[in-house]
């Protein structure tokens, strides 16, 4: 694109950033202000008088550190196993010749054309059979019904650009497939395996539904349904909510900034066939 034509879209591009970034910037400054300063009217922009209580309050007065905790807990574990599973899913329909493979690989992506509230009552019932009910682990299962499509869509493709000469010399050396799989490809399928477990893990981190219906006790509660408890009918301390979604935005946003390069190119090599 030419240097004038790129210098057109400037304007654009700072459009969009302030229209994403300032719900972000909203409720970082309204955090940082005073409880009569979040209800003035009209509202400032820039606190007039700064503040951390509402921090202070946030780990002295309620569970946040430990709702903070089970989330990254949950997080983990349902982002490790949709990545072994669904790249060991994704490796097989790039590399085995298995008759249908291909009207599979798009049947795979059905499952998010199911919301969430039509699944969560069969599992719930299953999980109350395998007793894994009210536990961080069935949870974490409950999160592979929608992680481990995406992972085995996104891989399927990134796999399929890794030259098989690579895999095939390997095998004349004497590895296994297995050990072909780990020493050769994987290492060349990073950047996906980091674009897709960071979307795997913001599905996690974010999802509010099945950890209200699966999770009971509250001591197992993850942020979404436990930061509900911050709101009443009777009264809502605004300045503790925006200080609670600001520490729950902050890793995230981390995780963005450092491997947004790996991110790119992730999603760009995944998206070359299919």
């Amino acid at each position: 694109m030419p240097p004038r034509n790129a210098a057109r879209l400037y304007p654009l591009v700072l459009l969009l950033l302030a229209f994403v970034a300032f719900p972000l910037y909203w409720m970082a400054s309204t955090s940082l202000k005073p409880q009569t300063e979040v209800f003035r009217v009209p509202p400032t922009f820039v606190p007039e008088t700064w503040t951390l209580r509402h921090y202070v309050e946030l780990f002295w007065l309620t569970d946040f550190g430990l709702l903070f905790v089970n989330s990254l807990k949950v997080c983990l574990v349902s982002t490790g196993l949709a990545l072994v599973v669904g790249s060991l899913g994704a490796y097989a329909l790039a590399r085995f010749r298995v008759r249908g493979k291909e009207a599979y690989g798009r049947l795979v992506l059905l499952a998010y054309m199911f919301p969430g509230a039509l699944l969560v009552i069969p599992l719930l019932l299953l999980f109350r059979q395998l007793g894994l009910t009210n536990s961080h682990l069935g949870l974490s299962l409950a999160y592979l019904t929608f992680a481990v499509p995406f992972v085995m869509w996104v891989m399927r493709d990134f796999f399929a650009s890794v030259p098989v000469d690579l895999e095939e010399a390997a095998l004349i050396d004497g590895a296994s497939r297995l050990g072909a799989l780990w020493d050769v490809v994987l290492p060349q399928a990073v950047p996906g395996l980091i674009a897709t477990g960071i979307f795997a893990f913001l599905f996690a981190w974010n999802e509010y539904l099945f950890a209200l219906i699966l999770i009971s006790d509250e001591s197992l509660r993850t942020l979404p349904p436990g930061m509900m408890r911050f709101v009443s009918t009777t009264d809502t301390n605004w300045g503790l909510i925006m200080a609670a979604s600001t520490l729950a935005t902050l890793p995230m946003a981390l995780a963005f900034g450092l491997i947004q390069r790996y991110l790119v190119t992730g999603l760009g090599a995944g998206g070359v066939k299919g």
